[in-house]
């Protein structure tokens, strides 16, 4: 089979378009035919060595869709042909194969495209336990999402919108801003030519907002606590920009403020809880309460240019790869 390989961390040339052998499944696992893949910021954390592989030499890839293929023994729930979704640190999805344990998959809905269902695995289910269980948004909480029109952060400004938020979003250009709205944005503020700490806080006439959801990290973080009301939290995710280089607490202390820096792992810490969400969000998609349909797609081969366009903040919605 196909597969994007890496032989040691690094950049972009480390990526290796390569044959290896179909994986075998082990003691409940099942292998899974992948139908499409998705790229993340996780990958290119794995790719560099910012985050650790479990091996290497490895095949990158966390999230993805598929059909069953074959069941390995003791694989329980699932069925050869079902059609499943997975979010799983050392599955290889970039791949035409991959071999997923049991209970790190979910069963998707006929009425689901495999391009949503990979992408509710980490973008969706992010979006669904940061506005509902990490700071759980109301009627009238105020909210700023960083990079607003990305494929998480245009998914974040959908949820907390129905959940009753007012939403500012942040983004680099008009086309990005025109995409934020779409999505359930009430403001948009263009930071590439706009300081969006005056803006967030001429919009909210000085209250600030109750809650950041930011996945940008280093260039936004600590400028956020300028605009975050008193006893406001501010929600660090990912770092897009990279991670701030330490904690200062004179920078955010001010305003009596809350500091939280969820994973997404310890909030899918068990197939119920990874069920609970995953079908929540698809149930969201079939109900019209979200749109998930803004995909950037390249085939296997074209991994460079899909990371190339991630990590050149090119992007909005979701990028796949499809074997």
């Amino acid at each position: 089979m196909k597969a994007i390989k890496i032989n040691e961390t690094g950049g972009l040339s480390q990526l290796k378009y390569e044959d290896v052998p179909i994986p075998e499944p082990q003691h409940s696992e099942v292998l899974i035919k992948n139908h499409t893949s998705g790229v993340n910021y996780l990958d290119v954390y794995l790719r560099e060595g910012i985050f650790t592989l479990p091996t290497i030499p490895a095949i990158l890839g966390v999230e993805g869709a598929g059909v069953v293929e074959k069941l390995g023994p003791g694989a329980v729930g699932v069925t050869v042909d079902d059609r499943v979704a997975y979010f799983h640190l050392g599955s290889g999805s970039f791949a035409e194969y991959s071999t997923v344990p049991v209970d790190k998959l979910v069963k998707v809905p006929s009425n689901i495209s495999f391009e949503q269902a990979a992408t509710t695995m980490i973008q969706g289910i992010t979006a669904h336990y940061l506005v509902h269980t990490v700071y759980p948004v109301e009627p009238g909480t105020k909210v700023l999402v960083h990079a607003a029109a990305g494929g998480t952060g245009s998914l974040i400004c959908q949820v907390a919108k129905n959940a009753g938020g007012y939403v500012i979003g942040t983004t680099s250009t008009k086309e990005k801003a025109t995409k934020a709205k779409a999505c359930g944005a009430d403001e948009v503020i263009l930071y590439s030519n706009q300081d969006f700490v005056q803006e967030v806080n001429r919009i909210t006439e000085g209250t600030g907002v109750n809650v950041i959801y930011d996945g940008v990290g280093k260039t936004t973080f600590y400028k956020g606590f300028k605009c975050l009301a008193t006893r406001g939290t501010m929600v660090l995710f990912g770092g897009a920009s990279g991670y701030p280089d330490s904690l200062e607490l004179n920078l955010v202390s001010s305003g009596s403020h809350s500091l939280i820096l969820p994973k997404l792992f310890d909030y899918i810490a068990t197939p119920e809880e990874l069920s609970w969400r995953a079908n929540d969000v698809f149930d969201w998609i079939t109900q019209g309460k979200i749109k998930m349909d803004n995909f950037t797609v390249f085939t296997l081969s074209e991994a460079k240019k899909a990371f190339e366009m991630l990590e050149g903040k090119k992007t909005s919605g979701k990028l796949l790869l499809k074997p």
